[in-house]
């Protein structure tokens, strides 16, 4: 285990046991975790990270690289450059992923989401605006409170709900769909409930 007061810089970082810091934590490099981080100030990587248990980041977590935890949460904003995985959930204020990101439970994000790649959730989502290039798969429901672009498909087990308007450049397929505004799909539009 690593335990730092205050704030922590580092090259490169391999931990066996739990990481703390008490301020912030910087890494150049990579960052390699066997058990759990937590950072009561900002987390920086300028490389890629993995950490097997969770992270817990109190203000922003910005990854140079790829970035992969149990479950993450962040009250500020989450980037990464690289791809994304959680087999946890996530939460945060605004996430930012240059590849895909997967997450095998639910995500929650209070700001923007947007996604160069693909975005797939073993669970419920829920952002106030979302933006993906790529498909974009829920294997619950889907809520966003603003405008909606998905630059390729959609599939969404249950319902999805969109406060503004929902673009969709490929197929969209939900369990049921609510927009508040204009809905628009550039190809085929499947509902099994309420449309």
């Amino acid at each position: 285990a690593l335990t730092v007061d205050g704030a922590a810089r580092a090259a490169s970082l391999d931990a066996s046991g739990d990481v703390l810091a008490g301020g912030s934590l910087s890494v150049r490099g990579a960052a390699s975790l066997d058990d759990a981080l937590r950072v009561r100030g900002a987390a920086v990587f300028g490389s890629g990270v993995e950490v097997s248990g969770g992270a817990r980041v109190a203000q922003a977590l910005t990854v140079g690289g790829a970035a992969r935890a149990a479950s993450l949460e962040a009250s500020g904003d989450v980037s990464a450059g690289g791809e994304m995985r959680a087999s946890g959930e996530l939460a945060g204020g605004s996430l930012r992923v240059r590849g895909a990101a997967v997450f095998g439970s639910g995500v929650e994000v209070s700001g923007r989401a947007r996604v160069a790649q693909a975005l797939t959730v073993d669970g419920a989502a829920r952002a106030a605006s979302l933006e993906a290039s790529g498909d974009v798969l829920a294997g619950g429901s889907l809520s966003v409170r603003g405008a909606t672009r998905f630059g390729s498909g959609i599939d969404v087990s249950e319902s999805a709900h969109v406060g503004h308007n929902l673009t969709v450049d490929g197929a969209a397929r939900v369990g049921s769909l609510e927009a508040s505004g204009d809905v628009s799909a550039g190809g085929e539009m499947r509902a099994s409930g309420e449309l």
